[in-house]
């Protein structure tokens, strides 16, 4: 299977859709935030030359880079999701005990953290562009942001399911990361 950034939406969507454990939901949440970010950038770029105040285009224009750095880096942890769980589900065949299991559950639980980390930055910043949005960009905005919702719900989804499989430290660090995601998701 060919990487996600490199596939056809109709390509990805089958393999979605197929009884193959990967792609899955770790892959769509990262893919969701990805198009959510995607969505806003535009918004920004559209609204900065509508914008009538100086201001306002200076604060479009400067988010339009983080915008296009968040949707690139989701793109990735879409693939990376795949990755990490085809990396378990191997583990799991070959019989993988110990330090070799925990490692490939640790990475499983460590990608969708990194999307929900990502995707929240999104939301974060999206007030700024929320308030300054030219209102023919009402719809693109809304769609972004319950595209950026949903990655990062799921993302935390993904990671809450690999959370009983972690021990020691990694289960501490990542479950203290988790929490605090849980925590923005809830105000």
């Amino acid at each position: 299977m060919s990487a996600v950034r490199d596939q056809t939406v109709g390509d990805y969507l089958r393999a979605l859709a197929s009884s193959a454990a990967v792609p899955g939901g770790g892959s769509a949440a990262a893919l969701s935030a990805a198009m959510g970010a995607a969505l806003i950038s535009m918004v920004a770029k559209l609204s900065a030359k509508k914008a009538a105040a100086a201001e306002d285009r200076e604060v479009l224009t400067g988010l339009v880079p983080e915008f296009d750095k968040l949707a690139a880096r989701l793109l990735e942890l879409s693939q990376d999701d795949i990755d990490a769980y085809r990396a378990v589900i191997d583990a799991r065949k070959s019989g993988a005990q110990g330090g070799a299991m925990g490692r490939a559950y640790e990475r499983a639980a460590e990608v969708p953290l990194a999307t929900a980390t990502a995707a929240a930055r999104g939301l974060a910043l999206l007030p700024e562009v929320s308030k300054r949005a030219w209102e023919m960009t009402a719809s693109d905005l809304a769609v972004g942001s319950e595209l950026l919702e949903t990655g990062f719900a799921g993302a935390l989804g993904n990671v809450a399911i690999n959370l009983p499989e972690l021990e020691g430290d990694a289960a501490a660090r990542i479950e203290r990361a988790y929490l605090e995601l849980r925590g923005l998701k809830a105000q």
